[in-house]
């Protein structure tokens, strides 16, 4: 008898979108031990390490990739080349443009997107937009995500995704964007970081809602509330892995996460028992653990022959 075999998924309207990008966070300041390229581009090395553990679990024959840039530019004082107040911003507008070629061509009804940084989420989740007029979304997340082009706080694209998504700050201009958000139908969840904090008055500014950590600790009836009161039937979720408490679980840039894994599970399984999900997106994956070994591995004979 032969031994059973896991058989790809052949539901062609779900498109795993495989998207590496770096280039939206500055990051190299939370990786002491780690050159400033590795830092920046572990992104990479972290969603494709993502998309072997979800082909581990359920092999999808209807898989897209993103191809991603690897220029590393610094300008002459070693610091990240910022146009126009956001960080290597020509490559980010190729590379979401070629996001949209893709999800254009595939036409997707949903979409699982395995990042890179958070704004990996910015084409799949505003292309979804454009589907559906009863979509919200909960952005899980240790930061709030709604930095604006030429902050002095941060100028990573990353840090202004939910601006994106929401239509603010002209990006969805810059960018391309086919549709936004109105911020009522979007909730943060999860909030715990000192950008968080900074970030407060604005935050009210875009009337966006959140809920603090302790808030869905036992249970997500606050989140399953605030999606009936918004009239979503379809549900997007981002899930920035720094959300997580590192004691339990430190595979994110951020370690100011105060959420367990079994809460995380439990959020999005509640909101799929009621909601349609028609978009998951998996971000901020770094391990500094396989960067190292990567280091070890391609300065050994025979592997780099």
């Amino acid at each position: 008898m032969q031994p059973s075999q896991t058989l790809p998924r052949t539901d062609f309207s779900t498109l795993r979108l495989l998207y590496p990008q770096w280039q939206g966070g500055d990051v190299a300041s939370w990786f002491k031990d780690l050159s400033p390229k590795e830092a920046a581009q572990g992104y990479v090395l972290g969603a494709q390490i993502l998309n072997l553990l979800v082909d581990s679990i359920a092999p999808s024959a209807n898989t897209a990739v993103v191809n991603i840039e690897k220029d590393f530019m610094l300008d002459s004082a070693g610091q990240r080349v910022a146009q126009e107040g956001i960080i290597d911003k020509a490559p980010l507008l190729r590379q979401t443009k070629a996001a949209f070629e893709i999800l254009k061509t595939r036409k997707p009804a949903k979409i699982l997107t395995l990042g890179g940084e958070c704004a990996v989420s910015v084409p799949s989740f505003c292309y979804l937009a454009s589907l559906y007029d009863d979509v919200a979304l909960v952005w899980l997340d240790a930061h709030p995500d709604i930095g604006l082009p030429n902050d002095d706080f941060y100028q990573g694209y990353h840090a202004m995704a939910v601006s994106a998504i929401i239509g603010q700050g002209g990006l969805q201009e810059t960018f391309g964007l086919p549709s936004w958000l109105e911020s009522s139908k979007v909730l943060l969840v999860g909030l715990h970081s000192d950008e968080a904090k900074h970030y407060a008055p604005r935050q009210k500014e875009f009337g966006l809602a959140s809920l603090a950590p302790n808030d869905v600790a036992k249970d997500s009836s606050k989140i399953l509330g605030w999606l009936a009161k918004s009239g979503a039937k379809r549900v997007m979720i981002h899930l920035d892995l720094d959300v997580l408490d590192a004691r339990e679980l430190y595979v994110a840039v951020g370690n100011t996460g105060q959420m367990s894994l079994e809460q995380v599970m439990r959020i999005i399984n509640d909101i799929a028992a009621q909601y349609e999900v028609v978009g998951l997106t998996i971000a901020e994956h770094l391990s500094k653990a396989h960067i190292k070994l990567r280091r070890l591995l391609e300065n050994l004979p025979l592997v780099k022959e």
